[in-house]
This record gives structure tokens, C-alpha cells and sequence, in this order.
């Protein structure tokens, strides 16, 4: 199985871009699940909504969509969807800004939470106007294309949700070839003034936009977010041992998980799941064992030192299996987990 899962200094995308082209195509009739498999894009990344997926899976997502719904303008529709907050954080710091300069500065401070593909950044400000500038990391053609035509429209759709005003770009300029026809363009954007084949992707605020107060505006919580998200490093890329490890917690919260249910909650079958056990290098056994210690872990921290609790807990039938696990664990000592070491069913 093909996993999202990073390589040596690979950029990546919120899952959240992923979802919107997804819900994009499927209300165009498109099969999405599809489009998700021909992109390399498995259903359990796209089912963690703060997980960060590589970019080019992404600019492939955009390709297919344009080719699914033989729709060149698949990423201006697309931005259409986005509602200001599906960005969690992201979102609030934009909103909660004292103006849409100060809300536009927070999003280029802080889109690592959201990209490290992308970068909005000022390229001009003067007394008349600001152009901001948006470049990928990452280059790409039509994918990119797409990408960037949907980031732009996004912005300017959040400037007129947050701002409450129908704010409409002084000018803007796209560093792509000129589209058979302007007509979407000019609809989205509310100006006739696009120019294509420039250097940069930029859009241009009035000073008069610029300085529009945001109606959210609250300086107290501004501060707040601000503070949280310095403190937050990039979002880790979404790996497919974590969403295991997460779903077996959630399953030993409810009794011991066998390997057919587990299979069932990840609609696939068992030899299906095996295989990609297999592929990951580890086991069903492997990764039970991994959860059984971490829980272990866990409730010696809380001082669960009742024996039949514990093996309840960790899905054993009698407390002498739960022992010899534990001493087991006791014996691996520093080692690393035992679950990711072995490749046999012991």
C-alpha cells in the first residue's frame, strides 16, 4: 500500500485541502475514493482532519480533479467551500487580528501550520496600496497551477468573510499561462484587472482595504493564539503507524480488539491488513503488543496497580499472561518498543 508518508525534506499540505478538492469533485458526481487511490491518498490520512499530507500528492489530487469534472476553473470553485474556521487556528489568527493588514501578516507568519509548501509575504507597501505575493516550495505545473489559483481565491473569499465587506483586489497577476477565457477569473475576484504570465502570483489591497478594522477583532485573544502558536512546531506529516496505534487505544478502551474487528473498523479484510502490516514492516501481533505497553505504561503512571483491572485493561485473558508481558517490558528496559522490533508473531 502506498503511504503519505514523508520523505527527506518533503513539504506537505494540510489534509484540509485534500478534503475540500475531494467535496469539490463528489458534488460534481465524481467518484472521490477514486480520485483519493489515483493520488496515493489513503482513507485513513484523509480521515484525521489535522493531519499534513505531501504536496505533490496534492498538486496530482489537483490534476485528477481538473480531469474528473473537465473543469479548468476546479481550483477558483474549489475555494468557494472553504468557511473561515475549518482552518482551526490557522483561521482564528487571522480573524481575531485588529486588521486585515495585521490578520494578512498572521497568516504569513504563521502558515507553517497549515503548509510548508507555501508562503504569503509583502512585496510592495505604500501609501496607495500592499501587494502580497504567494510562491510554492515545490514546482510542479498544472497541479501548482490549480494549487495557487485556489490559494489565492481562498484568501480573498476569507478577507470578505472576516472583514464583512465585499472586498475586491486592486489588481492581481497569476504566473501562468492566460486561461482560454477571464470570465471565471473576473467573477471570483470581482476585477478585470488580471494579468497572467507574471513573475509572481500577487494579489494588490487598496489602503483603504488594508487598513479595514476586522469586525472579530479581540487583541487579548489575538495575543493568546499568537503565543500557542509560537509555541507549535510544523505539523508532523500523518504516518500510518501512529493512526494504527491511535485506533487500537481507542479499541482496548472498549475490550480486547481482535484482528478480524480491527480489519472491519478499517474496512478491509484480514489478509488485506496483514499485507499491510507487511508492508510497514511490523504485525498485527507487533502492534497489539506496542498498545498493551503503552497502556501498561500509562496506568503505572496513574497507580492502576490492581492486577485484574490491568489485564482487562490490556486485553489479556488471565493476569499471568499480563505479567509475563510486563516483566517482558520490564526486561526490553531502554530498548526501543518491542512492537516496532519485531517482525515475527511470537
Amino acid at each position: 500500500m502506498s503511504t503519505p508518508e514523508p520523505g527527506p525534506g518533503e513539504v506537505c499540505d494540510s489534509v484540509e485541502m485534500a478534503r475540500l478538492i475531494l467535496a469539490t469533485v463528489t458534488a460534481s458526481g465524481a467518484d472521490a475514493r477514486e480520485l483519493a487511490r489515483d493520488a496515493d491518498l489513503p482513507d485513513w490520512a484523509l480521515a484525521d482532519r489535522e493531519a499534513m499530507v505531501p504536496s505533490g500528492r496534492v498538486f496530482r489530487l489537483w490534476e485528477l480533479a481538473e480531469h474528473a469534472v473537465a473543469d479548468p476553473y476546479v481550483g477558483l470553485r474549489a475555494a468557494s467551500r472553504h468557511r473561515l474556521g475549518d482552518l482551526d487556528l490557522y483561521d482564528y489568527l487571522f480573524s481575531t487580528a485588529a486588521t486585515l493588514k495585521d490578520g494578512l501578516e498572521a497568516s504569513g507568519s504563521f502558515s507553517h501550520l497549515v503548509t510548508t509548501n507555501g508562503r504569503l509575504q509583502v512585496e510592495a507597501d505604500t501609501d496607495n496600496e500592499i501587494t502580497y505575493s504567494y510562491q510554492h516550495v515545490l514546482h510542479d505545473g498544472r497541479g501548482e497551477e490549480l494549487c495557487l489559483q485556489f490559494v489565492i481565491a481562498g484568501y480573498c473569499a476569507r478577507i470578505r468573510a472576516a472583514t464583512g465587506r465585499p472586498v475586491t483586489p486592486a489588481r492581481m497577476a497569476f504566473a501562468q499561462p492566460a486561461p482560454r477565457s477571464h470570465r471565471v477569473f473576473i467573477e471570483t475576484f470581482g476585477t478585470c484587472r488580471i494579468d497572467f504570465g507574471a513573475p509572481l502570483t500577487t494579489f494588490t489591497l487598496r489602503a483603504a482595504d488594508r487598513d479595514l478594522p476586522m469586525p472579530g477583532a479581540d487583541p487579548v485573544l489575538a495575543g493568546i493564539l499568537k503565543r500557542f502558536a509560537d509555541s507549535l512546531p510544523a505539523p508532523p506529516q500523518a504516518t500510518w503507524g501512529e493512526y494504527v496505534q491511535g485506533l487500537l487505544a481507542e479499541a482496548m478502551e472498549r475490550g480486547s480488539p481482535s484482528l478480524d474487528t480491527f480489519a472491519r473498523r478499517l474496512a478491509v479484510s484480514r489478509r488485506t491488513l496483514q499485507r499491510q502490516f507487511a508492508e510497514h514492516g511490523t504485525t498485527w501481533r507487533a502492534e497489539l503488543d506496542t498498545a498493551r505497553r503503552c497502556r501498561a505504561e500509562r496506568a503505572r503512571h496513574a497507580d492502576a496497580t490492581d492486577m485484574t483491572r490491568l489485564t482487562r485493561q490490556l486485553g489479556y485473558a488471565d493476569p499471568r499472561s499480563a505479567r509475563r508481558a510486563l516483566q517482558r517490558w520490564a526486561q526490553a528496559g531502554g530498548q526501543q518498543d518491542s512492537g516496532r522490533q519485531t517482525l515475527g508473531e511470537g
